[in-house]
């Protein structure tokens, strides 16, 4: 799973604009306290090229039925004002948040 999502860069002075950029979970550590994620971000789905990479940590929940701490993160995420409105991008077999 990713998020789809718009992202610009300023970079040596100059504005980019990606339209489609690919936020994607790369590393999650932690414990039933605090659990942080860092997130590389990519120009497109074709993960060619790395643009930028962000952490935050989030509070998960740990009853038997919660989703995971992945699916969690981008839970998370999402409760964010720079993720409004982003998509959910679902790999072969996973389900809808």
């Amino acid at each position: 799973m990713a998020l789809k999502k718009e992202m610009s860069l300023t970079t040596f002075g100059k504005e980019l604009l990606f339209d489609s950029a690919y936020h994607q979970i790369d590393t999650l550590s932690g414990n039933k306290e605090r659990i942080s994620i860092i997130i590389n971000i990519y120009d497109s789905d074709l993960k060619e090229n790395l643009i930028d990479q962000k952490s935050y940590f989030f509070i998960p929940n740990v009853q038997d039925d919660a989703p995971n701490f992945i699916r969690q993160g981008y839970e998370y995420l999402k409760t964010l004002d720079e993720y409004q409105g982003s998509i959910d991008v679902l790999e072969e077999g996973q389900s809808a948040i």
